[in-house]
């Protein structure tokens, strides 16, 4: 064994492995927590410091070509939080969209290792790859975007299950995708011809086909193909008030779908607060009517197991929306009157996804009752395990303000602080004040560290087991201070900067100063087809995108030259489905 590191004296916090704040000591080798220490291995002694998991986000927007964009039409912003070279970090912007240096400083100051970008372009992977070089701290993974894509409405209409999984796995090794994401399917390529699909049986023009069909195929051929992570579904009607009966009717049409090798989830709902939208009794689709759907979706949670959630809770304040759901961006710019932003990608989202800043304001009657919906939600629910905190990062805020999330869910008083605040409708369209759980650090370790590494599939995330990635935060803050209820001030202290962060075994920040800047890996998925099913697969698809596309077939996959430095590859044996 090489020499590594001891930390001696924490108070671990390991929900994966059952510890609850247990006084123990941590052993890392090579990158991996291991069983003991080596001969040399150097000895940091926590003195009851709290050590959790490396925080996992499954869900922030922090590469791709609508970052970018975003942070074209913000100078604005940029001149807020301007963010000053160090010895060991680069200058950049912060705000709502940080540079993205700024992205990995950031999360990692916070105690955060991994963070999934949740909506690729395919088409753009390459320009994803090239970003990563300037993301330093953070292990990643891409996952590419199905839900309007032609090729997967050709697969659809054609009933072709075993096709559409060729279809996923070819584009999965193709660009270095991690999972499959749809976003309001069929509803953003209908909005290229002016119309907008608002119910799961609406035809999407042209293919005779409908967003249930699309859902349900696409939730199959994952499935099918036994992904480690469900399919990551971005539902109909985001954002519109009482789209909760959406999200209801949408998870209730994929629950006989049989999961892979018995596993019970199939589907993962994204930023939920933004598909809970409630409406009051005798209402209509309008912002005076919108009342929380937290409870309602909690319900439905409670009493069914096929599906995982995280909350895209609003954190109020400028924030940056962004999303392939082009109906609901240029909505939101009707509403708002101020900057918009909108961009195509030839045949996989030909309606467009939008880009709109906005502000979310106290005084406003339903940004109160939105900033209710997934707190209302997370603190109702009884299995944590399918839970994942997020705040949809830029949409309903930036990742930056997870201290900030996690204090409203641990203290009671926190939260009636901010109720105060709030337009006093918060208090009449949600139950909000009337909930008195508060969740402890074992329960905040579940929710951003375990779970969502569960959820993805990780074996080596989320967790201090015996062959975990060295992934660590290390809290500052002694035995004493762990019923933090009454001081939520101090919660968010403890988590805005971590004492120690811990990447792959390097300390990369002490006290929330960047300390070193390595790179991570990239996660990828890389489905093994028998032969001759990879051969009918590049037959299809050649002449298709040659077609269809302006952009030609041997261009499209992401040079191996760019992937080298980062990928972790997944082998995935598929050899068994016969296409």
């Amino acid at each position: 064994m090489s020499d590594g590191i001891v930390l001696r004296n924490g108070l671990v916090f390991d929900p994966a492995n059952g510890i609850n704040g247990e006084k123990m000591d941590l052993c890392i080798s090579d990158g991996r927590i291991v069983e003991k220490e080596g001969a040399g291995a150097k000895s940091i002694d926590l003195k009851g410091r709290i050590v959790l998991p490396g925080g996992v986000d499954l869900h922030s927007h922090i590469v791709g070509s609508k970052m970018s964009l975003a942070r074209a039409i913000s100078p604005d912003y940029h001149r807020l939080d301007p963010v000053p070279r160090t010895k060991s970090t680069r200058s950049g912007v912060g705000y709502t969209v940080p540079s993205s240096y700024v992205i990995g400083y950031r999360y990692s100051s916070m105690g955060y290792t991994t963070v999934i970008e949740p909506a690729m372009q395919a088409l753009k992977a390459l320009a994803c790859w090239e970003e990563l070089s300037n993301l330093s701290n953070l292990n990643t993974g891409l996952m590419p975007m199905f839900g309007n894509s032609m090729l997967t409405f050709h697969y659809v209409r054609d009933d072709d299950l075993n096709g559409l999984a060729g279809y996923l796995a070819w584009v999965l090794r193709a660009v270095g995708g991690f999972g499959v994401k749809a976003v309001n399917p069929g509803g953003t390529y209908a909005w290229a011809h002016r119309r907008n699909i608002r119910t799961l049986d609406m035809e999407v023009p042209d293919w005779e086909i409908t967003p249930r069909e699309i859902t349900r195929m696409l939730c199959k051929a994952v499935e099918l193909l036994g992904l480690p992570h469900t399919l990551h579904l971005h539902p109909n009607n985001l954002g519109c008030v009482g789209n909760i009966e959406t999200t209801l009717v949408q998870l209730e049409a994929l629950r006989d779908i049989r999961g892979h090798a018995g596993r019970k989830q199939i589907v993962h709902l994204p930023h939920m607060s933004f598909e809970s939208l409630g409406m009051v009794d005798n209402g209509s689709p309008v912002w005076n009517d919108v009342q929380s759907g937290g409870c309602q979706l909690a319900e439905y949670y409670n009493k069914n197991e096929h599906f995982t959630v995280d909350l895209g809770q609003i954190t109020m304040g400028p924030a940056m929306t962004m999303t392939a759901d082009g109906p609901f961006q240029f909505s939101l710019y009707k509403m708002t009157r101020g900057k918009w932003a909108s961009s195509t990608v030839d045949v996989e989202l030909p309606g467009g996804g939008g880009i709109v800043p906005y502000e979310y304001r106290p005084s406003s009657p339903a940004n109160s009752v939105q900033w209710a919906i997934a707190l209302e939600f997370a603190l109702s629910i009884d299995d944590l395990w399918r839970c994942a905190i997020s705040t949809d990062s830029p949409n309903g805020g930036p990742f930056s303000k997870y201290p900030l999330v996690i204090s409203w869910l641990m203290s009671k008083k926190q939260r009636e602080a901010w109720i105060r605040r709030l337009h006093p409708l918060v208090l009449e369209r949600s139950i909000i004040s009337e909930l008195d759980r508060e969740w402890d650090l074992y329960e905040v370790a579940i929710t951003t560290r375990a779970a969502p590494a569960r959820i993805l599939g990780f074996s080596m995330k989320g967790h201090l087991g015996i062959g975990a990635d060295a992934d660590i935060a290390i809290l500052d803050s002694k035995t004493e201070d762990t019923d933090l209820s009454k001081k939520p001030n101090r919660i968010i202290r403890l988590f805005e900067r971590t004492y120690q962060t811990y990447l792959g075994g390097q300390k990369v920040a002490q006290k929330g100063k960047v300390l070193t800047t390595p790179y991570g890996h990239v996660s990828t998925i890389h489905p093994v087809l028998d032969e001759s099913d990879w051969n009918r697969m590049e037959k299809e698809l050649e002449p298709l995108m040659n077609s269809w596309y302006s952009h030609s077939f041997c261009n499209y996959s992401v040079p191996e030259r760019y992937r080298l430095p980062f990928e972790r590859k997944s082998i995935l044996d598929a050899t068994a489905i016969s296409l």
